[in-house]
């Protein structure tokens, strides 16, 4: 009776190594196609820079798993009770993040499940589509830096308008005003600004120094703001 029922709960399939270095292999390929997929054409702003390593090891984890347990029916049904305790606690920030996510995951059962053929067609499709979708968006934000001035005092507006007239004269490129808070003690400016070098970077701290005389002066890297 035991006999019958193990043998009910296992799936017999000869591990075939050639197809399985295969498939592996495709499914890091196109692991790889969708994280340049996200890199160069996901947001700027929004984009998560673990997301691309995480967008591989999902893949290929995935695989891996589909892999084991499509040969037994018992191990397929503790796959499901071990990811019943599971908890993801962090949240998503852009919604079209998780596209990717389920593009890694199909990639991993696709090729799991030794379906290669149709997962490649339609992830590849996809990502075409997304292409013509999203070609159009601003190759410039790459170049985006905000910038955090900090001034002593409580300045008079009459006298920040007068800076911020400056530094549209002087500056070369265009800054934005996104913030500006006041206290007792100081006044905070966030202007937002593109740069395509270094030497753009050095010559706008100067120009930013001559202009408002800040006690403290920050511009960082838009693509680096949230380290996650």
């Amino acid at each position: 009776m035991n006999d019958t029922i193990i043998s009910n709960l296992t799936v017999s399939e000869a591990f075939n190594l050639v197809e399985f270095c295969l498939h592996f292999f495709g499914a890091i390929v196109l692991s790889f196609l969708i994280k340049e997929h996200y890199k160069r054409y996901f947001p700027t702003l929004s984009r998560s820079q673990s997301m691309e390593k995480t967008l591989i090891a999902t893949s290929i984890t995935v695989f891996l798993v589909i892999t084991v347990v499509k040969s037994s029916l018992a191990l397929s049904l503790g796959l499901v009770g071990a990811l019943s305790i599971v908890r993801f606690r962090t949240p998503i920030k852009e919604p079209f993040e998780l596209a990717y996510l389920f593009l890694g995951i199909a990639v991993g059962l696709g090729f799991g499940a030794g379906q290669a053929i149709p997962t490649i067609i339609v992830v590849i499709t996809l990502l075409l589509i997304l292409f013509f979708l999203m070609k159009n968006v601003d190759k410039n934000d790459n170049n985006l830096h905000f910038v955090y001035v900090t001034l002593d005092g409580n300045v008079n507006p009459q006298d920040f308008e007068k800076m911020l007239l400056e530094a549209n004269q002087k500056i070369e490129h265009n800054i934005v005003l996104r913030r500006l808070d006041y206290s007792k003690k100081n006044t905070m400016i966030t202007m937002c600004v593109k740069l395509s070098g270094n030497d753009h970077l050095i010559k706008l701290t100067n120009q930013i120094n001559n202009i408002f005389s800040p006690s403290d002066l920050s511009i960082v890297d838009g693509q680096k703001l949230m380290p996650f």
